[in-house]
């Protein structure tokens, strides 16, 4: 998948090589490759013959081929862990790692795999005795490569219509995982950002009623990210696009956003009182609920008509499952119904894109 950069206010992505860049702490910390300057060249040094090196220089050729080769057999567990205490070695310790016991909640960001983890992150969960995951583009059969072997690893993610727990069940459970006097890191690893439309707030407020520590570390959300990488950037000057807003598409009772229904009624909204350019939902993968966003929002036929550009990602950031639909409001189910199979009817996990923004692919030619 491309390299994207997204330039906001409070974030930064950049092209770098490290396999580490997703920002891990509150202060939105952002890589920046620096270009060193060239060294003055100096004499080839000849290597001396085999019959010239001393003891000392075969010890320290021996070692060091030692050294290579046992970091070669170690797990990408170890070499993580083996990194994080060269890096601590050298850096102060946060404080919450003088807790002997910790809850840590996580987003893992979009990128479905382990290098687009910060080293904060994949520390964190090389010595996890419990995680608790929502349904995420990361495979679980990745994240039992950083894991140790008897780490416990629950689902508790929803998706769609499929049944799921509900979120007092899941503040329980990550209340009892906490208290368990097997668990010293437990782990609440959540898609995206944990705090956009991540029910964070139960969580968090069951451990501080049981005086419980625990960190949150904030990761790049699909709402930012999942246009981007369908080549959507949520700004554009020379289209006058200078605003965006993000609206969950489906409410905490499984219903659309977009107007009422026989088992939730709603009081649509008006969205003609929307005053963005451009607008991005999540959770609205689901095609019968994505038709009767459309209609709710060309209602009216002013602000946002039957004509207005959208787009709609589908694993954003998958390099093998991502896919992409441009359209106008009035036709982008029919543009998704006759591309899928089997009389599919979601295109679950999506992000969906309206504005005049939806009509570029600024990745249209990238290699």
């Amino acid at each position: 998948m491309k390299t994207l950069f997204a330039n906001a206010t409070f974030m930064a992505v950049t092209g770098l090589t490290s396999a580490f860049k997703t920002p891990d702490c509150y202060m939105h910390n952002c890589a920046f490759a620096r270009v060193m300057p060239m060294k003055q060249s100096r004499p080839l040094a000849l290597k001396p013959a085999p019959s010239e090196m001393s003891a000392r220089d075969v010890t320290v050729r021996h070692l060091s081929n030692m050294e290579r080769s046992n970091e070669s057999q170690m797990s990408i567990r170890e070499q993580i862990q083996s990194l994080s205490d060269r890096i601590r070695a050298v850096q102060p310790t946060p404080q919450e790692n003088l807790c002997t016991k910790m809850v840590y909640i996580i987003g893992s960001g979009v990128s479905p795999t382990l290098t687009s983890l910060s080293l904060n992150i994949l520390s964190i969960l090389s010595t996890a005795d419990v995680i608790l995951i929502d349904s995420l583009s990361l495979p679980e059969s990745e994240l039992r490569l950083i894991v140790p072997t008897n780490c416990t690893i629950l689902n508790v993610g929803k998706r769609g219509d499929r049944p799921s727990m509900k979120q007092l069940e899941i503040d329980q459970l990550l209340l009892t995982q906490a208290k368990s006097s097997r668990n010293d890191i437990v782990v609440r690893l959540k898609g995206g950002d944990p705090f956009l439309f991540g029910r964070s707030r139960t969580e968090i407020e069951t451990l501080q009623s049981n005086n419980i520590s625990y960190s949150v570390i904030p990761n790049l959300s699909s709402a930012i990210a999942g246009p981007h990488f369908g080549g959507i950037p949520l700004t554009d000057p020379l289209l006058g696009a200078n605003s965006f807003a993000v609206f969950s598409g489906t409410t905490a009772a499984g219903t659309c956003v977009a107007g009422s229904t026989l088992e939730a009624p709603l009081k649509p909204r008006n969205w003609d009182d929307v005053h963005v350019d451009t607008l991005v939902f999540l959770m609205i993968g689901r095609l019968d609920k994505l038709h009767l966003l459309c209609q709710a929002l060309t209602s009216n036929n002013q602000r946002w008509n039957t004509d207005t550009p959208c787009g709609v990602i589908q694993n954003a950031g998958s390099e093998a499952n991502q896919k992409v639909w441009r359209s106008t409001l009035s036709e982008i189910v029919k543009v998704i119904q006759s591309d899928l199979k089997n009389d599919e009817n979601t295109v679950s996990p999506a992000v969906f894109v309206v504005g005049r923004v939806a009509s570029l692919n600024l990745l249209e030619n990238t290699a």
